[in-house]
């Protein structure tokens, strides 16, 4: 009886893939949560679209695919496309940095968003919660979903192709 209980486990071991230390492109899908200004946003989700210390660009999907959000940051300027509002900002980083009172740079912003100091990519599932004094009242938790790596992106040449559409205010 022995012999049958102990011949019949198994005795493989599992592997975990070994996570990269560093990265040139990221392209990833989000879940995004957020909360500010007495609103709360738990369904969103987004398209986060990387390269290392040279472009951020965000897409952020509303309830029943509806895009809310278009962010593009560049070493210089950030444009923020808010079709929810009607709305667009296209400004250079240093304008932004000085109206929130607080010094503003891509690779700030890419740290924030990977949640560290050394731009270790993100892994499968991994939570980053974004802390509410980095964007006065808002907080956000980002949950990454397929992760992609060195995988070459293309971005958009225009932050939109139809700004003139929706004739957007600037904020």
């Amino acid at each position: 009886m022995v012999l049958l209980t102990t011949s019949c486990g198994s005795h493989k071991k599992t592997v975990t893939p070994e996570q990269p230390t560093s990265f040139e492109w990221l392209t990833a899908n989000l879940d995004i949560q957020a909360e500010g200004n007495g609103m709360s946003f738990n369904d969103l989700s987004g398209q986060l679209r990387m390269r290392k210390d040279s472009l951020v660009w965000l897409n952020v999907t509303a309830t029943m695919g509806v895009e809310a959000l278009r962010i593009k940051v560049s070493e210089d300027s950030a444009w923020i496309v808010n079709r929810l509002e009607k709305s667009y900002l296209a400004e250079p980083l240093d304008t932004i940095a000085t109206q929130l009172g607080m010094p503003l740079s891509l690779p700030l912003i890419q740290n924030l968003l990977l949640d560290n100091n050394e731009s270790f990519p993100p892994v499968e599932h991994q939570t980053v919660q974004l802390k509410t004094f980095v964007m006065g009242d808002w907080s956000a938790k980002i949950k990454y979903k397929n992760v992609k790596l060195n995988e070459m992106t293309t971005f958009p040449l225009k932050i939109t192709d139809k700004m003139e559409r929706f004739r957007l205010q600037k904020k």
